[in-house]
């Protein structure tokens, strides 16, 4: 063999070699770039669930203060025990006579609040 033939033999595998050193390179880049596009898509996605989660926790801030407030906690006393407060009367309908006046078949799964059965007693 020739000098020129084995100068051109080393050239060609010297290329060669570079030629798979530029294509891993490129593949190593091109893993990283969709990692990194995956690792975006995942930081979006976590941010939309903070977002719903701070409305939803606010809501529930919302509807504790609201549950805390006096005027809700003697609502529910009223029309759910029966409170009564000091020169008022508890009346209770007699569920026959409620249903008879309401016209309705499923009273007993309902209970309706004393407002408005006596509500209903009176403009019906």
């Amino acid at each position: 063999m020739s000098s020129s033939k084995l100068f051109l033999m080393i050239k060609r595998i010297f290329l060669g070699l570079i030629i798979l050193v530029v294509l891993v390179i490129v593949y190593n880049l091109i893993a990283q770039i969709m990692e990194a596009v995956k690792s975006g898509e995942r930081l979006s996605s976590a941010a939309e669930t903070v977002y719903k989660l701070e409305i939803k926790n606010k809501e529930l801030k919302q509807k504790l203060f609201q549950v805390q407030s006096v005027e809700f906690i003697e609502e529910q006393a009223r029309n759910k025990l029966g409170l009564s407060k000091t020169g008022e009367s508890v009346v209770v309908i007699a569920e026959e006579k409620l249903k008879m006046i309401l016209g309705a078949s499923q009273t007993a799964q309902i209970r309706l609040p004393n407002w408005l059965g006596w509500l209903r007693v009176f403009w019906h």
